[in-house]
């Protein structure tokens, strides 16, 4: 009787211990791992193009393309409450001119996500989004109309819930100090696409048509215009939403049913234990400190060796008698670890933006020699080259960046070998082709390699080929690629004045 007491009290202690925890998960700690951070930083790239007068009572003119950078960071915290500056910046993609900037500040409930200063509107939205309206002020529509469920709608492979936000006769004029005292009010309408697990924004379009008033009149339209996410920012939006979906699937479901077989298995065991002698239980806790000092030892293992490294190639361009040849060794490599980082950079910016194209008569061998000069082609590679004087009507720089990428991948594929540049006239038009003597690339991947973010390198960004194959088409050209040995075919056409 008095086993079968203790075994109860035992399995109450387990369902009471079981309660706890999943209330204290559930209702303190889960709440505090969602809320917004102190460190929360967002920047989101928008293409946008407007139409503008230079006075306000004057005409029209554009359009003028832009991007559009919103940026947001905490910049101070007082225990739940986080100072949030946004700031959206807009320049001219050709000139780099900064044509406006608005900043606004936002006191925001980082578990609520309530505008503190606001009653009832929100500034963003919490995990699991429903079909509905929402009262808001959103940072990225700038004013405090509600935003209407519209429809659900698939964004680069998850669905998401779009939402509208309309705007009628709102004071814009601080967007346009050039213009005070007039004042400038604006008609929006945007458009959000939430990710509902997560709440997260994958992707944003806004149209506006800003106006003068005078005595309650519209007397002159002094801007019109519209932008949205960049793909690039879709993706980055998207990849991010996915990784918070599995954290918060995990976070919900996954995790607490391991906390429940857990608890479970270690009350059985619990239970079991107070029955066993006291040789037992050290056994089992010195099995337990030895799993601990294992796993302990693979961790600082695997965090030593990185760090050795570190410090070693720190030590060696310390020491005072280092040769300047060896020295001469570590600054090139550190100048090529530049050189590299400055072409993958170079290959993001030209995935992202849309440069219009500034196609004009150009020579094909001045084309590759621009390419050539800023290239390296290691002695160990012989670069053979067939290009025939060829006149063609091209974006001259876009094209060089075509050119150079591909030469770029050829030389990491082929490290020591030949690579064969020919260029002919053909019925089609004009035909170039690289060719390399590397390993080629495998069956499962070649049908891949144009996608964007698909890379076969440790080290690639997987932006350079899409790049390419956008550059490309947009002169009404194609690039094709095949095997054995690998093949990079560009033909672009005769005229395309």
């Amino acid at each position: 009787m008095r086993i079968k007491r203790k075994l109860f009290s035992q399995f109450i202690a387990i369902f009471c211990i079981t309660f706890f925890v999943l209330f204290t998960w559930y209702g303190v700690l889960l709440p505090e791992l969602n809320k917004l951070d102190e460190n929360y930083n967002l920047v989101v790239e928008y293409s946008a193009q407007t139409t503008h007068v230079d006075d306000v009572y004057g005409e029209l003119k554009g359009p003028y393309y832009q991007t559009n950078i919103l940026s947001e960071e905490v910049i101070k915290k007082d225990g739940d409450i986080l100072t949030i500056k946004s700031s959206v910046v807009g320049k001219k993609i050709r000139t780099g001119e900064i044509m406006f900037q608005v900043e606004n500040i936002y006191n925001v409930d980082s578990k609520t996500l309530l505008h503190v200063d606001k009653p009832g509107k929100r500034w963003g939205f919490l995990p699991g989004v429903e079909k509905k309206d929402y009262d808001f002020f959103h940072p990225a529509v700038f004013y405090d109309d509600p935003m209407i469920f519209k429809k659900t709608e698939m964004v680069h492979g998850i669905e998401t819930y779009v939402f509208e936000t309309v705007t009628k006769g709102a004071d814009t004029s601080k967007a346009f100090p050039q213009f005070a005292p007039h004042v400038i009010h604006t008609d929006t309408t945007s458009w959000l696409w939430i990710e509902p697990i997560t709440g997260q924004l994958v992707k944003f379009e806004k149209i506006w048509d800003n106006y003068l008033v005078e005595d309650g009149q519209r007397v002159n339209t002094i801007q019109i215009g519209g932008k949205n996410t960049t793909d690039f920012t879709e993706l980055i939006l998207v990849d991010f939403a996915k990784n918070k979906i599995e954290t918060i699937q995990f976070q919900n479901y996954v995790l607490p049913i391991f906390i429940l077989i857990a608890i479970f298995s270690f009350g059985i065991i619990w239970v079991l234990w107070t029955h066993l002698k006291k040789l037992q239980k050290e056994s089992e806790k010195q099995e337990k400190m030895v799993l601990i000092g294992n796993t302990t030892a693979s961790i600082s293992h695997n965090l030593r060796n990185p760090l050795s490294v570190i410090k070693l190639s720190l030590d060696m361009l310390d020491k005072s008698e280092l040769s300047s040849q060896k020295r001469k060794e570590y600054l090139d490599r550190a100048k090529n670890g530049v050189d590299r980082m400055s072409y993958h950079i170079n290959t993001m910016l030209n995935f992202v933006r849309d440069y219009p194209l500034e196609i004009q008569k150009t020579g094909l061998k001045k084309i590759f020699q621009a390419t050539f000069d800023e290239i390296t082609v290691p002695k160990e590679i012989d670069l053979e080259t067939t290009i025939p004087d060829i006149m063609l009507y091209v974006d001259e720089k876009q094209i060089q960046t075509v050119f150079s990428n591909i030469i770029l991948n050829a030389i990491d594929a082929t490290k020591k070998g030949k690579i064969s540049i020919i260029a002919k006239e053909t019925e089609d038009g004009i035909q170039i082709e690289f060719i390399d003597s590397g390993p080629g690339i495998s069956k499962d991947k070649i049908n891949n390699i144009f996608e964007p973010l698909y890379t076969t390198k440790q080290s690639g960004t997987g932006l350079g080929l899409s790049s390419a194959k956008r550059i490309i088409e947009s002169h009404g050209g194609i690039i094709e690629v095949q095997n054995n040995p690998t093949k990079f075919t560009i033909t672009l056409p005769k005229n395309n004045s």
